[in-house]
Parts: structure tokens; C-alpha cells; sequence
């Protein structure tokens, strides 16, 4: 009754196999991207955070008249160091990722010191946080000259 049909043999062809891996290729690329932009975006936020935080925590120290003492924050390209009346004096350095960078506005320069008791800052200007391998992912923080301290 079947011996008229014959069994035939099921194999995948070389240009099937090439084509699977070639779709396998371009999942695993974009993959691997979007867990790169992740890292980025976690960074900038982490550092952002940091940022805001050193700067809120010197701006506290010095309105609690705290030893009768400006506190003052540096912003480097890489790091925050933090310090008691000037540069160089209790200094606490926090290192941030190096998949960011740091700059501020003319404004701020590198020093931003807060004044013992009323708090106000020795000047205004923004900090921007950026994201090195995508210069169009940034956060900009605002210090106004009366201490606030605002994340735009």
C-alpha cells in the first residue's frame, strides 16, 4: 500500500543555517547596545543624585553653623571633594563613574562654598552631568546664589 512513496530525508540547508545565525548575530548586537545605554543612563542618574547630595550636605554643615564654618564643595571632572572653610582643610572625596563626566558653568567654577549660617552660595551657575558615549544624555543642575540647590 505505501510502497510506491518514498521517506524523505529532512536536512536544514547551508543557507538556512547562515540566515539563523545572521538573525542571532543582530538580536545579540542590539542587546548588547541597549545594555551599554542602560550602564550610561544609570550613571548619569547615580552621579546626578551625588552630586546633589554632596552639595545639599555641605549647604546643611554650614547652615548648622557646625564648628562656625563655611563648607564648600569641588567639582572635578571625576570626582567631588568636599571640605571644611577652604580647600585642602577635612577634605571627603567621592569618585564618580568614569562613564561620566562632570563640567560646571563659568558661574560656578570649580568651588562652590556655602556661607557659615545664612547658607547662601559663593556664586550661581549649573552643573552638567553628561554622558560620555552619548553627549545627548545630560543632567544639569542649577545653584542659585541664595543656596538652592534644583535639578532642571
Amino acid at each position: 500500500m505505501f510502497k510506491g512513496l518514498k521517506r524523505q530525508k529532512r536536512a536544514f540547508t547551508l543557507i538556512e543555517i547562515i540566515i539563523v545565525i545572521a538573525i542571532l548575530v543582530i538580536l545579540v548586537s542590539i542587546t548588547v547596545s541597549s545594555f551599554g545605554n542602560v550602564g550610561g543612563s544609570q550613571a548619569l542618574d547615580t552621579t546626578t543624585t551625588s552630586v546633589i547630595s554632596v552639595l545639599n550636605e555641605a549647604k546643611s554643615m554650614a547652615v548648622s553653623s557646625k564648628d562656625a564654618s563655611d563648607y564648600g564643595v569641588r567639582i572635578l571632572n571625576n570626582k567631588l571633594i568636599s571640605f571644611k572653610n577652604s580647600y585642602g582643610t577635612e577634605n571627603k572625596e567621592l569618585t564618580i563613574s568614569s562613564l561620566v563626566s562632570i563640567s560646571t558653568s563659568t558661574g560656578i567654577g570649580t568651588d562652590v562654598i556655602f556661607n557659615n549660617v545664612s547658607g547662601n552660595a559663593n556664586a550661581s551657575g549649573t552643573i552638567t552631568v553628561t554622558v560620555l558615549k552619548d553627549q545627548t544624555k545630560s543632567n544639569t543642575i542649577r545653584v542659585y546664589s541664595t543656596g538652592v540647590i534644583e535639578k532642571l
